[in-house]
């Protein structure tokens, strides 16, 4: 059979991509084999650079053709198709581009190469250049198979953005490809991701993830040359830059939710939000121990498994947001493209090499490397993955423990209880320790598979229980950390030096701890205690390092970056602790309309029905749904707040437009409106509406009929009026229809009664005429209420109405969910103060380093 033609395909796009992402592969694993053999021969390190170059230019060469394809709508390439169309803002192309795993996979893949060129720069002849080189080598090689999409055998490996549709297997036979009609079908950008945090917050977010390589990448070369305590000078620096960056994209994450998001909040324990925090969480810890290092050198065994844990998270978040495994458990996670196993090697691998270099013993790392393949080979033959993996898992983990007794330097001396490093190390003991119950609460439903179990992952709640009271903790510990000396410090100084601001945070935060959780609170229990001792501790830390900012560095801002950035920290669980704890909802339903009758769901304890014109009271205010506007795809719904001015009169305060961007593909999403007031937000989205009551275009046609069954007595709730059933009347009794067969004529009365409290009646009649059933309607035409009597129940006496509506009767309306998330701004500007210390931090360690390099040191 001869292939089909295909007019107007650009087929050299593809191919010149291809060639990019060959390229990109091969020259990755030239570079690695190169850059591996140069540590001992210095002659391949010339090849080992230009390979990486190449591999870089090869990288930009796919990212540049993948752009060129999306704004230049190629829909015959299945990525373009799938994650793009025509009718979307063309400032969304960047959202694209990294929507799919492809171009998510690509973007690692460049930030990566960003950070390789500018560390193989610093590194150049020295004598970390190669081994460090090597695990970044490797990392591509991996990344770079993701983008492959080539079988081998049975096996998939990657999956190439640069497939035609008629090339893929879901698509192949369907009519609008083999009729080539792709522009008119083409899905586009999934609705949430239609926001600009999602042009900034991706990039920077794995700009965090590929910072986490640098210190893995040393951490793993003092293991291969076993130089256990020169890396951490240059890789603190790094760390610090990751602790940064990591740290700014998760913010953004949560500043998109916020702001694109309807499930009312910042954070939501999502299993990939936290799958993003962790690994910040142990790199924070990591940086820390670093400097227990470089000022006194311990913490040698710590430094190295926080800094490889922090990566092997990264790749852990990787495997559970692209396998498929979440589920529907996260909104952030990717659809499964069958790259399962190739993400459970990359991230084994890793896992691997860190645990084979702990060991010295040749013979003890041989049995360590052949155990492990063979193990990998049963499992992939005979299955019994589970058993093994457990098996595998323990085996490394009995070796970490042994090579940290056997291999590692120990410290001489104890540390002393009031020394800075002793209460560094505590600090990153508690971020491990809430890292380690974050990961198995994030990681149940990858048990769930591995064990064929069904738990439930944790509600917020759960969350929020087991890490507020690391969260007190590390206040107490960076509140004070900074006051001690490293090696010792005197106990009665130390106390009388903190004693202030734990007085003043003590004092001003049960000034405001009581009124906020205790006072009119019957419900005094743990949370309400741990939340006030929160309060407290977060204060004694913004004042404590506030203290040392003023008073012990006096004002040089150079040494403040680590006062500075706790300030921050502190401020963000501050906002975090206020604006959550103490979330209001607002939007109690004060409509005469049930909101819970429009179905499950729906609770009149959380939203309020609003219909156009009519103006409720909600919360503090007066609120009136005014109509609704569409710009674009996006409907904007405006409502007015009202307050009660001197006069007792309402008086217009503000507007708020919460969003409903109409999507036919993937279903509409609701994007929320928020009011930033000083100390507090007021936040609204839609839940509920009819976007289609304004198109209506006959409106003297009627509505679907509703079936209401009830007694005489009982209420039908229609949309302008209620409609009581007030009695029923017969024409004969039921003796004289037995005996003569005559024609029995049921009527119900029914009254109708308006807003305005006018009365209407309607008789609809239930006749039988030689057994059969014959009803009659009736109509209120004022009202636009049309009633069908169409059954008797004689077992119970019930009788069934069904009610139809004049189309012109629904109003439009919305059901709003409003909440006030007090004292947030708290949060948002410990985010800016965080990344200002850590920014100062920063540069000052780059300073200081090169102070060290110009000595010689």
């Amino acid at each position: 059979m001869n292939e089909i033609k295909y007019i107007g395909e650009r087929l050299w796009a593809g191919h010149l991509g291809n060639a990019f992402v060959v390229l990109s592969f091969v020259t990755a694993l030239l570079s690695f084999f190169c850059f591996y053999l140069s540590f001992k021969n210095k002659d391949f390190i010339r090849l080992a650079r230009l390979s990486f170059n190449l591999h870089g230019f090869s990288v930009l060469g796919i990212a540049g053709t993948l752009f060129f394809m999306l704004f230049n709508h190629f829909f015959e390439y299945q990525y373009v198709w799938q994650h793009s169309n025509t009718s979307m803002d063309m400032k969304y192309i960047l959202s694209c581009f990294w929507e799919g795993q492809e171009g998510s996979f690509l973007l690692w893949t460049f930030w990566n190469i960003v950070l390789g060129w500018i560390l193989k720069k610093q590194l150049k002849d020295g004598e970390w250049e190669a081994p460090v080189m090597t695990i970044f080598a490797l990392v591509q090689v991996f990344l770079a198979s993701m983008l492959l999409g080539v079988y081998i055998l049975d096996y998939k490996l990657g999956s190439n953005p640069f497939l035609l549709l008629k090339e893929h297997a879901e698509f192949s036979n369907l009519p609008f490809v083999l009729a080539a009609k792709y522009e008119s079908t083409a899905r586009g950008l999934n609705p949430l991701l239609m926001n600009y945090w999602m042009t900034i917050h991706p990039p920077t977010l794995f700009l965090g993830f590929s910072s986490t390589l640098v210190p893995f990448a040393f951490a793993i070369a003092a293991l291969w040359n076993k130089q256990y305590n020169k890396w951490q000078t240059v890789a603190l620096p790094w760390t610090y830059f990751g602790i940064l960056i990591l740290g700014i994209g998760i913010l953004m994450g949560g500043a998109w939710a916020y702001e694109a998001l309807s499930f009312g909040g910042f954070w939501a324990w999502d299993p990939v939000e936290n799958s993003s925090l962790v690994p910040w969480l142990v790199l924070v810890a990591a940086g820390h121990t670093m400097l227990i290092n470089k000022n006194k050198g311990g913490s040698l065994f710590t430094t190295h498994l926080l800094a490889v844990g922090s990566f092997l998270l990264v790749l852990y978040s990787t495997f559970m947001t692209r396998s498929g495994v979440l589920g529907n458990a996260s909104v952030h996670a990717f659809t499964d493209l069958g790259m399962t196993g190739q993400l459970v090697m990359y991230v084994l691998t890793f896992v691997f090499i860190s645990v084979a270099l702990l060991i010295h013993n040749p013979l003890f790392k041989m049995s360590y490397v052949v155990g492990s393949l063979l193990m990998l080979a049963f499992g992939m033959i005979y299955g019994y993955k589970r058993n093994i993996l457990m098996v595998w898992v323990s085996a490394s983990a009995i070796i970490t423990g042994i090579s940290y007794f056997k291999y590692f330097p120990k410290e001489k001396d104890e540390e002393e209880l009031f020394s800075r490093e002793f209460w560094m190390f505590l600090g990153s003991l508690v971020l491990l320790l809430a890292s380690l119950i974050i990961t198995y609460f994030t990681s149940i439903p990858v048990l769930n598979k591995l064990f064929n179990t069904e738990y439930a992952p944790p509600k917020v709640p759960v969350y929020n229980t087991w890490i507020t009271p690391f969260a007190i903790l590390l206040m107490l510990l960076i509140g004070g950390g900074l006051f001690l000396k490293f090696k010792k410090t005197n106990a009665k100084q130390f106390l009388k030096r903190i004693a202030y601001p734990f007085i003043a945070a003590l004092i001003f935060g049960s000034a405001c701890t009581v009124p906020l959780y205790f006072i009119n609170n019957n419900k005094i229990n743990w949370d309400t205690i741990s939340y006030a001792l929160l309060f407290v501790f977060a204060l004694f830390s913004i004042f404590a390092n506030g203290d040392y900012c003023i008073n012990i560095l006096k004002g040089n801002i150079r040494k403040s970056g680590a006062a500075i950035a706790h300030i921050g920290f502190s401020l963000v669980l501050l906002g975090a602790l206020i604006s959550t704890s103490k979330k209001t909802t607002i939007s109690k339903n004060t409509a005469t309309r049930k909101v819970s009758d429009l179905g499950e769901g729906f609770d009149d304890k959380v939203s309020i029905l609003l219909t156009k014109g009519d103006t409720l009271p909600m919360g503090p205010y007066l609120v009136t749904y005014t109509g609704k506007v569409q710009k674009g795809i996006d409907v904007h719904f405006k409502v007015d707040y009202l307050k009660i001015n001197k006069d007792n009169k309402p008086e217009y305060d503000f507007t708020l437009e919460p969003v409903i961007q109409k999507n036919q593909r993937m279903g509409n999403a609701p994007a929320p409106d928020t009011r930033h007031f000083f100390n507090r937000d007021i936040y609204t989205h839609v839940t509920a509406t009819d976007l289609n009551i304004d198109t209506v275009t006959n409106k003297k046609a009627y509505s679907d009929a509703k079936n209401y069954v009830g007694h005489v007595g009982d209420t039908i709730f229609a949309s302008n009026a209620l409609v009581i059933i007030d009695s029923l009347r017969t024409n004969i009794g039921k003796e004289e229809y037995q005996k003569n067969d005559s024609l029995l004529e049921v009527t119900a009365v029914l009254r109708a009664v308006d807003a305005q409290s006018n009365s209407y009646k309607a008789y609809p009649k239930y006749i039988i005429k030689k057994n059969i059933v014959i009803p009659k309607d009736d109509e209120l035409e004022k009202l636009g209420l049309k009633f069908v009597f169409w059954k008797i129940n004689p077992d119970d006496g019930t009788i069934e109405i069904t009610l139809s509506e004049r189309l012109s009767n629904t109003k439009d309306f919305i059901v709003l969910e409003a909440y006030i998330f007090p004292y947030i701004n708290l949060l948002w500007l410990g985010c800016i103060v965080m990344a200002i210390g850590t920014g100062i931090a920063i540069v000052e360690r780059m300073r200081k380093l090169r102070v060290q390099s110009a000595k010689g040191e």
